[in-house]
């Protein structure tokens, strides 16, 4: 059966290749755009990533990046001595320009004041520079040019790479930490902060501790670090999905008809061996299993194929636009080759009806 179906594929290796190539970018078409929204969806990583449990914010406050939140330091100092709270590190936070060699960006600064509260070294060297310093990620290296070492003015404030961190989730606006001195005289502000990150106490019970920050202080609000995260994502979300059903959809329908072309067109040309096949006593599964293996072997060579170029397009990619954020997940190259699979099963259905119409007096014909 095998044998057989792979003759009739590699009669003509022309047809193969080609057929092989459109199963090959509608693999790359849908990798590429799931790897995509992953990549675009670790927005807001940074509010999972730091040590505060909970983030207290002023009412209203619906998101980091488009809602403005001014705490003062009572409300800080108020929250601190709840029980269950460890400590309330205050935060500053704001988008800003600045212009590296001439071209204007925009970068969104986060300070922290961990003040006397005990910080890891992965924590110190992420994201509490010493004054005078900035720390940025990768997507906003390559985008601006500047490297370790490097000098940076913000509203006055000269500033020093101190480190390039790994390539954050948030491409549209990258993060980058500075010393809390320093945020206070880039924003000129004193007394106000954006944010309280709520540190708890071993064993304390997050939902106890909302409760009682809310219940105690109508005036502010208080979100989960994932819930912070999930906000800023929720855009995202709202406009990436629709988009990305719809090109996977196309690229399914585009890998499913060149699959059941090729397929097609290699059956009407062994037209008169699958009647020498009926004819001897092949039953309709045993011909349907030559086409089914015919179809598996072309989505499973165009898998192969189009999963390297999906990586080699967003390596590419990446280096061109350094917003190209992808994250390549083993559950979403499982599902497309479970689609892939389901592709060779859907193109075989139409072959198999040409099979099942071949009458097998055709071999005696002259």
């Amino acid at each position: 059966m095998v044998p057989v179906a792979r003759r009739n594929l590699f009669a003509e290796k022309g047809r193969f290749a080609i057929s092989v190539a459109g199963v090959a970018l509608a693999v790359l078409l849908i990798l590429t755009v799931l790897a995509l929204y992953r990549g675009w969806s670790r927005a807001g990583e940074v509010f999972e990533q730091l040590p505060g449990e909970l983030w207290a914010v002023q009412q209203g406050t619906s998101d980091p990046f488009h809602s403005v939140s001014l705490i003062e330091p009572p409300d800080i100092e108020r929250v601190s001595g709840i029980d269950g709270v460890q400590a309330v590190v205050p935060v500053l936070s704001r988008q800003m320009n600045f212009a590296p060699g001439g071209d204007e960006q925009s970068v969104r600064l986060m300070a922290l004041d961990f003040g006397g509260f005990p910080a890891s070294p992965d924590i110190q060297e992420r994201f509490l520079p010493p004054q005078g310093q900035v720390v940025i990620d990768e997507t906003l290296s390559r985008k601006t040019g500047l490297d370790e070492g490097d000098s940076l003015n913000i509203s006055g404030v000269e500033l020093t790479v101190a480190h390039v961190g790994p390539r954050g989730g948030d491409v549209l606006s990258q993060f980058a930490f500075v010393n809390f001195e320093d945020a206070r005289a880039i924003f000129g502000v004193a007394g106000i902060v954006n944010y309280g990150m709520v540190v708890l106490d071993e064993g304390a019970q997050a939902g106890a501790v909302e409760a009682a920050i809310v219940d105690g202080h109508p005036d502010l609000q208080v979100y989960t670090g994932k819930e912070f995260a999930e906000s800023v994502r929720k855009e995202i979300d709202e406009s990436f999905i629709p988009v990305i059903a719809i090109l996977v959809a196309i690229g399914f329908v585009v890998g499913a008809a060149v699959v059941g072309l090729t397929i097609y067109t290699a059956t009407i040309e062994r037209t008169r061996e699958f009647g020498v096949m009926k004819a001897v006593g092949g039953s309709p599964g045993f011909l349907y299993r030559i086409v089914l293996s015919q179809s598996v072997m072309l989505t499973s060579a165009g898998f192969v194929v189009g999963v390297g170029g999906a990586l080699l397009v967003a390596r590419l990619a990446a280096r061109a636009v350094p917003e190209f954020a992808t994250d390549f997940q083993a559950r979403d190259l499982g599902a497309v080759l479970a689609a892939t699979l389901a592709m060779a099963v859907l193109a075989s259905f139409v072959p198999v009806r040409r099979i099942n119409s071949i009458d097998p007096a055709i071999v005696f014909r002259a």
